[in-house]
């Protein structure tokens, strides 16, 4: 904490107060740093010496009185913060490089720069990286119960009582359980429940759904809505590449990841604001409002093509679904309607480069 040099000697003694950490009585002393020792003396007789490598010495700040905790439970305060700042200056009181950094705007404004930096980094590099760890020791049957949760909430919010005839959705049911046999044992394996809502954009009263829409939910729940069913009428075959894509969500988890992920995020502003009592609560909501990554889509696409080439149809078909996608909104658009149409509530890859892969895979 000193130099060990005559730099004590030209320092005069510092006023300041000793408390004794048993009474809050102050007592006047005079300080001064002899080498590697502190010597606090006090005009009613006290003489203590302390070792300097036992002071707590205070960080150099621009406002506030200087107090020196000791390690017997005494301490030293100076009200005088410049007085005591040079006494400390001229006895060889050392100052780390984050002390000396923080007096200087340059060096702060160099500190913030690397920690939005490091900040960014962890959010972009580091939270995936963690997620995908504590997913692992997360059991399926939190994906179901956190699944399960969510699709009540959007019963009535979001979705009704589809109005597609049972029979149909039996059948629809049948050819995609046929389909995903028929994809290999990554896909065949997942457990998946399909389910079937009307979800209108304008309804009597204030009811606005999704529209055209199909997504996943964590533990293996795929909504499809009646006016997705519209969309694709007489296109049964895009309607299996829709729903190889949300089983793909379901079997790489990707709802749980990205709950995974806002948790971490929350918990990580919980710890610097101070609440978390939110941090689990809104897990249910969260998931009508999380898009996927780019890359988590694409993942998805690869099952799609997947469970298409192993029912026997062209991956190209898929093509059908970004045609209609489009005229539909267009005709939205028309019509001054003002909604989104996102299918899977999902932030996708641009159309190209899908409509792209799809081809693709069909060439192959």
């Amino acid at each position: 904490m000193t130099d060990a040099s005559d730099a004590d000697a030209a320092a005069a003694p510092l006023p300041a107060h000793y408390f004794d950490g048993l009474s809050a009585r102050p007592r006047e002393v005079l300080l001064r740093l002899h080498g590697p020792t502190l010597h606090i003396d006090g005009a009613d007789g006290l003489a203590l010496r302390v070792r300097a490598d036992r002071v707590r010495w205070p960080e150099r700040t621009r406002h506030g009185a200087r107090i020196a905790p000791l390690r017997d439970g005494g301490s030293l305060q100076a009200l005088d913060a410049q007085a005591w700042d040079d006494w400390a200056r001229r006895s060889g009181v050392g100052e780390s490089a984050v002390v000396r950094a923080q007096q200087t705007w340059r060096s702060t404004l160099i500190a913030l720069a690397l920690l939005v930096l490091l900040a960014g980094a962890g959010y972009r590099w580091g939270v995936p990286a963690l997620a995908r760890v504590l997913l692992v020791a997360l059991p399926e049957s939190a994906d179901r119960a956190v699944g399960t949760a969510a699709l009540r909430s959007f019963d009535g919010v979001l979705l009704w009582p589809s109005k597609v005839p049972a029979a149909r959705q039996e059948a629809l049911r049948a050819d995609f359980a046929k389909a995903v046999a028929s994809a290999g044992p990554a896909l065949a394996d997942t457990r998946w429940e399909l389910h079937f809502s009307d979800s209108p954009t304008h309804a009597a009263g204030q009811r606005r759904g999704l529209g055209p829409n199909a997504f996943a939910l964590p533990g293996g729940s795929i909504v499809v809505t009646d006016e997705l069913l519209t969309l694709l009428q007489g296109r049964d075959d895009v309607l299996l590449g829709v729903l190889g894509h949300e089983l793909g969500h379901v079997r790489r988890r990707h709802g749980m990841r990205l709950l995974v992920q806002a948790g971490l995020v929350a918990t990580a502003s919980s710890v610097v604001w101070g609440d978390f009592s939110s941090v689990l609560a809104t897990a249910p909501a969260l998931l009508g409002q999380l898009a996927y990554s780019r890359d988590f889509e694409r993942e998805a696409d690869a099952d799609a093509i997947a469970l298409l080439r192993g029912a026997g149809v062209s991956p190209a078909v898929m093509t059908e679904l970004f045609e209609r996608v489009a005229a539909q909104r267009g005709k939205r658009a028309e019509d001054d309607d003002g909604g989104a149409l996102g299918l899977g509530l999902a932030s996708h890859p641009a159309t190209a480069e899908r409509i792209a892969r799809f081809r693709d895979a069909a060439a192959r």
